[in-house]
């Protein structure tokens, strides 16, 4: 467990902390020299069972705002110190604030400096905290403390270890759902060890010998030894200070302060980021500002995308350079020139769409994120609305191995990969009849249409993986049927009229004399039929399998396929390789012809061209085999 301190500059912070811990957490010289805490600090207290409690002082002085951040923003328990002597100042009122926007989960309110003032000045103190924590509509405890004294330290000693008693098994079960995570804050080497990284643990647990993710490098490290809470340690777990050493590092770049290590592979970290915005001043569309999460910050633009009550807006931000961020995450926002905080943003969703950023449907789908409080409601919103790959899911929500939610939920199935909810399978498989019903209206000449153009309808909506699932299931439903690769409606059901079968009959004693591919033209012409009439009749004999169209307009027996499939393979399994030349000298059609042949089986998958000496090789050889072709189909 880790408490931050708060509050403003000489107001006590590192005294406190030296007279609770025995301590300095001021460790730079020049932060002794000047009195003044400038970097973070870091001091330890002992709790029963082994246990330990990590303190991390901040700096209260208005010019190292940005290292504040830095150490509260993971923070869910503070102490919020103030001087008796000077009460509520600038930089309470700031950290205060911050804090609010963090969702912090305690609050202890300590009064230094006991020993300088009288009793009248600690009750106008105590009046004043209880005025400032009404606006943050905190009913926090106030402990009144000397460190030069002693007084009052025992009593904030004991709240503390009571606080850290309720939380550590907590914080323990918490570990083993989420996966690791740590923002990093310190980097440096040791002779004969190499690199170390410190950092505070955000979630999950680390374990010596691990290998772990180092944003901004595709290669993983390794966890050699590890220091927990101050101590040499085998396993670090959620709100855990952790020194790590760590091989594997790139060279070329190493690893920086901001940087985050990870036991799940990265992705791609964004540069838009949806989510609520709290607000606690006014801001204006397309504002510049700055952003802070654990030690990485960055300039950006905030656009509003709709403003909601008790100052909270759906935002997006643009950042300027890629933030690593995962949803739930909160995001510290600050003017351009750092003066003032803005807010805060609750991430929704790290990757946003670049088109309908205001429609109806995509503000409804944020507002059923932002009222979603716990994960299970967060992966029922999403998968009511999308298809969500499960990797990703996994990646925005940080969760590990060993976590159940996956499998808690009867109504959420994963399809190859991807999570689909039961009540959007059921639209998507609506969505699948109406248009194949409209097809067949538009085209009724036609059997149907393949999965792919399906897809190609639906806009890309949805993976492939998915609708093949839906139209398997209206398959088993009788709803939809596909024949040869193209789905239709059971009762849809494509035959030649009589007139169509006559002229079929002269088209294929055409094809068969011929013995090689024909224009849709020469058909027409040697048949005397209307070009209008050939087309769609050549199209609708496609459909129902008996020709096959090798490029547009250019059409060949189904049969003549299987039989040049045949020479193909014989040849290859001959001499290893089949060449144009040698194909054109097998079919006597004329190498014109000979290359759409070769082409055509490269595209349908049997053969598979050579780039170097223009050869083909079998690519796959269970397609295209004599013994599968229909009877129907035969001469």
């Amino acid at each position: 467990m880790i408490i931050v301190t708060a509050g403003h500059v000489d107001h006590g912070k590192t005294s406190l902390i030296e007279a609770l811990t025995g301590t300095n957490a001021d460790r730079l010289p020049e932060e002794k020299q000047r009195g003044m805490t400038i970097e973070l600090g870091y001091a330890f207290m002992d709790l029963s069972d082994n246990q330990r409690l990590a303190f991390v002082d901040v700096p209260g002085h208005s010019k190292f705002i940005n290292t504040m951040l830095a150490g509260v923003s993971c923070a869910k328990h503070a102490l919020l110190i103030i001087a008796c002597d000077d009460g509520v100042m600038p930089q309470t009122s700031e950290h205060l604030a911050i804090l609010q926007l963090l969702n912090l989960e305690h609050l202890i309110v300590v009064l230094t400096k006991q020993d300088k003032v009288d009793s009248a000045r600690i009750e106008a103190v105590k009046e004043e905290v209880n005025q400032l924590l009404s606006h943050s509509h905190r009913n926090s405890p106030i402990h009144v403390v000397s460190a030069q004294t002693g007084l009052g330290i025992a009593e904030l000693n004991q709240a503390i270890k009571q606080l850290a008693k309720t939380q550590i098994d907590e914080l323990s079960r918490a570990s083993e759902q989420a996966s690791f995570r740590m923002a990093i804050d310190r980097v440096f080497t040791v002779k004969g060890a190499g690199v170390v990284v410190t950092g505070t643990v955000i979630s999950g647990q680390v374990s010596q010998g691990e290998s772990l993710y180092v944003s901004g490098q595709s290669k993983a490290v390794k966890v050699r030894t590890l220091h927990s809470q101050g101590r040499v340690s085998e396993h670090a777990y959620t709100c855990q200070r952790v020194a790590l050493n760590v091989t594997g590092t790139n060279q070329h770049r190493g690893i920086q302060r901001g940087d985050w290590l990870t036991a799940l592979a990265p992705l791609a970290p964004p540069k838009v980021i949806c989510g609520v915005f709290e607000t606690c001043l006014p801001f204006k569309h397309w504002q510049s500002v700055q952003v802070h999460l654990g030690n990485s910050h960055t300039t950006a633009r905030i656009g509003l995308l709709e403003m909601l009550s008790d100052n909270q807006a759906l935002v997006e931000l643009q950042c300027e350079q890629v933030f690593s961020c995962v949803e739930q995450d909160r995001i510290i926002v600050r003017d351009a020139a750092a003066k003032t905080t803005l807010g805060a943003l609750r991430v929704l969703d790290i990757a946003p769409p670049n088109r309908g950023k205001r429609s109806p449907q995509r503000l409804s789908y944020l507002k059923a994120l932002k009222e979603s409080e716990t994960l299970s409601s967060s992966l029922l919103a999403q998968t009511a609305a999308h298809c969500v790959p499960k990797s990703t899911f996994i990646w925005a929500n940080q969760l590990s191995a060993n976590s159940d939610l996956l499998s808690l939920s009867e109504s959420i199935h994963d399809v190859d990969g991807y999570l689909v909810s039961e009540v959007l399978n059921e639209q998507i498989e609506q969505q699948l009849l109406t248009l194949v019903s409209e097809y067949h209206q538009a085209s009724p000449e036609l059997l149907g249409l393949t999965i792919n153009r399906l897809q190609r309808m639906t806009h890309g909506q949805y993976p492939l993986a998915v609708l093949m699932r839906a139209c398997d299931n209206l398959s088993l439903k009788n709803r939809l049927n596909s024949t040869r690769g193209l789905v239709h409606l059971p009762q849809h059901n494509l035959a030649l009229s009589n007139d169509e079968l006559l002229q079929w009959q002269q088209i294929k004693l055409h094809m068969l004399t011929a013995g090689g591919p024909l224009w849709t033209s020469d058909l027409a012409q040697h048949n005397n039929l209307n070009l209008d009439v050939v087309g769609p009749l050549c199209r609708k004999l496609v459909q129902l399998g008996y020709i096959s169209a090798i490029i547009k307009d250019r059409y060949v027996l189904t049969e003549r396929l299987y039989f040049y499939a045949n020479v193909i393979r014989d040849q290859i399994k001959t001499h290893g390789e089949i060449k144009t030349a040698d194909f054109n000298s097998m079919i006597q059609l004329g190498r014109k012809t000979s290359i759409q042949l070769l082409e055509f089986y490269d595209r349908s998958g049997l053969t598979w061209r050579k780039k170097k000496d223009n050869s083909r090789v079998i690519r796959d050889s269970s397609i295209f085999i004599a013994s599968d072709l229909a009877e129907e189909h035969r001469s």
